[in-house]
């Protein structure tokens, strides 16, 4: 396989299916939830790979005006190099992460999240680390860093660094749940 191939389909826990499949047509046909989700997430793993690896401002600007064109359906605004691999993202309603924001592999975000700064002059971006999981309505702000393996519970904000590895967060603002 080579590195555009691996590039584009590093995803793998969104469920592509086999091009002119019946599952494949039938989410075509139908214009499901996911069919959007997918290509939303192909053009910008698209978007990266032609910015990043093989730079070509053509295509660049191709892949990152459908992306921006299905981010205004979904709700969604992702910059391209945010997230590393394998982005799942389960529901579409408005996903807004701050371009310079820094999210780790395996990454699971719900609907109506913000990743970004606490306003005005920002005191920094989050970083989050690997295999975390990012609940419905959740808000991560500031400067902060998030370790591996944590679950922010739906509608927590989040506005302190959580330094300790596979907790689970809830509340706003966010504490460890014991």
């Amino acid at each position: 396989m080579n590195i555009r191939n691996r590039y584009f389909f590093q995803d793998q826990r969104m469920d592509y299916f086999k091009s002119f499949s019946k599952a494949w047509c039938l989410d075509y046909l139908l214009l499901s939830e996911q069919y959007f989700l997918r290509r939303y997430l192909s053009a910008l793993r698209a978007e990266e790979y032609y910015t990043f690896e093989s730079p070509n401002k053509l295509m660049r600007l191709f892949y990152l005006r459908r992306k921006n064109l299905l981010g205004r359906k979904l709700g969604f605004f992702i910059s391209a190099g945010c997230f590393e691999e394998d982005l799942k993202v389960y529901h579409y309603g408005s996903i807004i992460v701050h371009p310079k924001a820094k999210i780790g592999k395996h990454c699971t975000i719900h609907g109506n999240c913000c990743i970004g700064t606490k306003g005005g002059n920002s005191e920094g971006y989050p970083v989050i680390g690997d295999h975390v999981d990012i609940g419905q309505g959740a808000q991560i702000l500031g400067g902060i860093t998030i370790a591996n393996n944590v679950r922010i519970g739906a509608g927590a904000i989040v506005t302190k660094s959580i330094l300790e590895e596979g907790v689970t967060v809830v509340g706003i603002p966010a504490r460890i749940l014991q």
